[in-house]
């Protein structure tokens, strides 16, 4: 018979080497395994970066085209040639002053790729558009759809969204004209392929936009430099308003190193499961359910966790170093992915431009320290400045020139504020706001008078001002001891009817609403 030929050793190193073999056949599977759950996990969580950070650049377009069409309306060549148009005069007029922006540019059309403008009637029937841009541009039926079922003071609200168009995905902002009193619409569309190339600033990662098509429509230069290393593709698609695909969005993470890692510790677990064959069975048994087994159990729990959101899990701690190592990959990449996701967060409260809080962080900084003075019945101030004639300093130095100027009067309020509760915000366009926590009325007067001080000094050339030929601003001031019956939009009622009144008596001045102004605007 065969095991009376086969001597005990021979036995005892077969089943030895079998046991080998299979336990690094079983370790390699392994190391697949977590290398697959590893940049799945990745991927999704990259995945879920690529669409906070292009949901962010979509709704910075979409500020962006509402801005640029309202300022736009308030223009008077293009007010004039809508009223000549109602009057039967034609529309040669309406045509060219909406050709004038694609032509000559105008405020914030630098930030966006416009590519048409259109003036549409009270029943939105199209009154008119710009002959430059896309020839043969088809109307944006599913935007027009949804503004006419709309009625009453919803019709006010501008409306936007990511379409289809024959040529390209475009982006439409329906502006209302005329205020209060409506006058018709006012659509600005633009080529959002521009804008999302600072997805690729935001993610810190190559990016490739695709259209429907496959068609490449953009690539930046370290997405090309980079398909020669390890990378893993991340892909996010961008529907428009009809849930039809309009992007394809691929980012690539590198992950040389994590292949590195991972292949260094499956060598290391190979020599460690050798090494363990010379151990008994029972002990080696126990070894691998203590050591292995239970340890992998534990990451993938851990790491499932991570995929569904979970950041702040820590994966692999106390085991064996070699999964340790695999580990210590794994979170280091948890932590990057955290890191950019804080990153956007913060860059979502921070104006592009001026560096200063936006006003999304105003209005949240409004409500919690109305709140806090509320609590600790504390008085609250707030300074609404605006910069005079800030129209004829961009006619005179240009848009350029008129940035320069923003980001030299955001730094100087920075710099005049002293304390950290102290927040200064770009309100919108040439308008800033400071929001004092715990306050009075003669200290806010003393920062609005020590910040016109501090701007005379710099002594800013302003040609086109009557005031002196220099920068100057007009800064309403309002102070509230905060009350139940008294909202925080109170507050910025007074605040601005007090700039309004400094703009009235000439600007270049300081005006403070009295408390009782605040709480009159709250009953009304």
């Amino acid at each position: 018979m065969l095991s009376e030929r086969i001597s005990l050793k021979t036995l005892t190193i077969s089943i030895l080497v079998a046991i080998g073999m299979v336990s690094i056949f079983l370790l390699f599977v392994t190391t697949i395994y977590f290398r697959d759950a590893a940049l799945n996990s990745q991927s999704q969580s990259l995945s879920r970066v690529m669409e906070v950070a292009t949901q962010e650049v979509m709704k910075q377009t979409h500020d962006q085209l509402f801005n640029l069409g309202s300022s736009f309306q308030n223009r008077a060549e293009f007010r004039t040639a809508l009223e000549q148009f109602y009057q039967g005069k034609g529309d040669t007029a309406l045509r060219e002053a909406l050709d004038d922006p694609l032509l000559k540019g105008f405020v914030g059309a630098a930030a966006v790729d416009l590519v048409k403008l259109r003036a549409y009637d009270l029943d939105l029937k199209l009154a008119a558009q710009s002959e430059a841009g896309i020839q043969d541009l088809p109307p944006n039926s599913l935007l027009l759809d949804q503004a006419g079922q709309r009625s009453g003071s919803e019709r006010l609200k501008a409306l936007g969204g990511l379409w289809i168009s024959p040529a390209t995905p475009l982006y439409s902002v329906l502006v209302p004209v005329g205020g209060l009193k409506l006058t018709g619409y006012l659509e600005v569309v633009a080529n959002p392929t521009f804008n999302l190339a600072a997805v690729a600033t935001m993610t810190r990662m190559p990016l490739t936009i695709y259209s429907p098509t496959k068609k490449l429509l953009y690539q930046s230069e370290d997405a090309a430099s980079g398909r020669g290393a390890k990378t893993l593709a991340v892909e996010y698609t961008l529907r428009a308003g009809n849930w039809e695909a309009a992007y394809r969005l691929v980012s690539l993470d590198n992950v040389t190193q994590l292949n590195i890692d991972m292949a260094r510790t499956g060598m290391i677990g190979v020599l460690a499961f050798i090494t363990l064959i010379g151990a008994s069975i029972l002990i080696g048994l126990l070894f691998l359910h203590r050591f292995v087994f239970q340890p992998i159990r534990n990451m993938q729990s851990e790491m499932e966790r991570s995929a569904q959101g979970d950041l702040s899990v820590t994966v692999g701690q106390h085991s064996l170093k070699e999964f340790n190592a695999l580990a210590a990959a794994f979170n280091t990449m948890a932590r990057k992915v955290e890191s950019n996701i804080q990153e956007l967060q913060r860059l979502s409260s921070v104006d592009g431009l001026t560096g200063v809080n936006n006003r999304r962080h105003f209005d949240l900084s409004l409500q919690s320290e109305w709140q806090r003075a509320q609590r600790g019945n504390q008085e609250l101030s707030l300074l609404m400045l605006d910069i005079d004639y800030f129209k004829q300093y961009n006619d005179t130095y240009g848009h350029l020139g008129g940035d320069d100027c923003l980001r030299i009067v955001s730094a100087l309020l920075r710099e005049t504020l002293q304390r950290t509760s102290d927040i200064v915000a770009r309100y919108g366009g040439e308008e800033f706001a400071i929001l004092l926590p715990d306050t009075p009325e003669q200290g806010a007067q003393f920062i609005a008078y020590k910040i016109t001080a501090e701007l005379a000094r710099l002594n800013l050339p302003h040609a086109a001002s009557p005031l002196g030929g220099r920068v100057t601003l007009s800064i309403g001031c309002a102070t509230c001891r905060v009350k139940p019956d008294c909202p925080p939009e109170a507050l910025v009622a007074a605040a601005d009817k007090a700039l309004y009144q400094a703009k009235a008596m000439g600007r270049d001045r300081v005006v403070a609403a009295m408390e009782e102004i605040a709480v009159k605007e709250a009953k009304e």
